[in-house]
């Protein structure tokens, strides 16, 4: 089986492919510990309670876009690129520069968030009681900041499994435990005290990945802080990593104020399981960001062409497969999180067609990152971002759940369409399957 597939695969796509085997095992066993959690957590808490838990840790990923400062992919390139030249310094000096700039501001939006947070809530009145949750949820920006920095270096220096260990499975893994030990110990379940878990796993989070980075990069060479090279960088990969962050928050941040809770918690879980029709395109973009931005480095196009093309076939006909299974057996897996949650079912199924969008249109966001055409990814990302604001806006008060389902399948299938014209405009490469035997020389 093996050598059938070394032989169809040239050696870039083949070492993506076993990176990738690595990393889907690691960020697999996170799905299926964050399944279990919310599974646990739907059926103790039930849709509202889980509901202020999803909130809460949305709205601390839109401020971790303004710490991180589009600073994740400009680690990735920069470590990436140093390591290819063998240059220590480099790989040193992208951290120092990003842990001391990234760092600070985490500490900034932190700090102003706990002091503004309760004239907001007083004006927010019938949502009084998200202060201490929210709260917890600035605290946990500063060590979520630093473990994403580490996180994005072990990314570009190819340690693309420890790098997923870290950002997808390890804080789950340990809010997994957590439970279990509110469990056996009779402790009451609230959204509170689940976030203090979550805010817990962060921290060690933060400490592990820094113990993983220290053992894999044991050079003792000086390093500088050189902010200009990487924040002109990051300017336009802000706009990128801020509107995907933005857009794929703000169905359920919008869903939290337009509508209730139990709308949030339902939502949530029907986009959970239609995220796993994308998860293998998350893995692959894990794995062929280093890669892509080396050949491009190297201006070796022709490469990049057959790699991308041969990924985006066996990922379409992966996301194809969820389609059915969900259709099928959608509403007696929601089943699991309790009876409410079967009113997800057709949420469950729209959202899975725009993944599947996301997933048959490729790399082709990535292409536009590692290929330098980074603006152009921000401006269609921004342009996605309003139409999702919009969209949300009129069909969340019309329709609930539903409305910000049709919503984000609608903005997420016409931005990668868009992502592949320009794509193929700007670099040559058209990144659907269909035209594989056309492209590849």
């Amino acid at each position: 089986m093996f050598s059938k597939i070394k032989y169809k695969l040239d050696n870039h796509t083949l070492e993506v492919f076993l990176n990738s085997a690595k990393t889907m095992l690691v960020k697999g066993t996170g799905i299926v510990a964050g399944l279990l959690v919310s599974i646990f957590l739907g059926r103790n808490l039930g849709p509202e309670g889980l509901g202020v838990i999803n909130f809460a840790n949305k709205i601390g990923s839109l401020f971790l876009i303004i710490t991180m400062f589009g600073f994740e992919n400009v680690i990735i390139k920069f470590v990436a690129i140093a390591k290819g030249k063998r240059d220590d310094e480099g790989v040193a000096t992208a951290i120092k520069t990003s842990l001391i700039f990234n760092g600070l501001l985490s500490i900034i939006i932190a700090s102003i968030g706990a002091i503004v947070l309760h004239f907001f809530l007083n004006i927010w009145s019938d949502k009084e009681d998200l202060y201490i949750p929210l709260l917890i949820v600035f605290v946990m920006i500063i060590p979520q900041t630093l473990a994403r920095v580490y996180g994005s270096a072990l990314n570009g220096y190819g340690k693309i499994w420890q790098a997923n260990l870290v950002n997808n499975a390890l804080s789950i893994l340990i809010v997994g435990i957590g439970l279990l030990f509110y469990w056996s110990w009779d402790l009451q379940y609230s959204p509170t005290s689940v976030l203090v878990l979550y805010a817990i796993s962060r921290i060690l989070m933060a400490i592990i990945v820094f113990l993983i980075w220290r053992h894999t990069f044991k050079s003792n060479t000086n390093s500088k802080f050189s902010l200009k090279p990487m924040y002109k960088m990051a300017k336009p990969l802000l706009l990128v990593s801020g509107t995907g962050i933005i857009a794929s928050n703000a169905d359920t941040i919008m869903l939290g104020t337009l509508g209730t809770f139990k709308d949030v918690g339902i939502y949530n879980i029907a986009a959970r399981l239609a995220l796993l029709t994308s998860i293998l395109l998350g893995v692959i973009n894990s794995a062929i960001k280093p890669k892509m931005a080396n050949l491009y480095g190297r201006e070796k196009m022709d490469e990049i062409r057959f790699m991308v093309q041969r990924i985006s076939k066996g990922l379409t006909f992966i996301s194809v497969c969820f389609i059915i299974f969900f259709l099928t057996l959608g509403q007696w897996i929601l089943g699991y999180w309790g009876t409410e949650f079967k009113e997800a079912y057709w949420v469950l199924i729209i959202l899975s067609i725009g993944q599947f969008f996301n997933v048959a249109t490729g790399c082709s966001g990535m292409l536009l990152i590692m290929c330098g055409y980074e603006k152009i990814h921000g401006y269609i990302s921004l342009a996605a971002v309003i139409l999702n604001i919009i969209l949300n806006m009129i069909l969340i008060k019309n329709y609930g759940a539903l409305g910000a389902a049709i919503s984000t399948a609608i903005t997420v299938s016409l931005s990668n369409i868009l992502k592949v014209v320009f794509a193929k405009r700007k670099t040559g490469i058209l990144t659907l399957p269909i035209y594989l035997s056309y492209n590849v020389r």
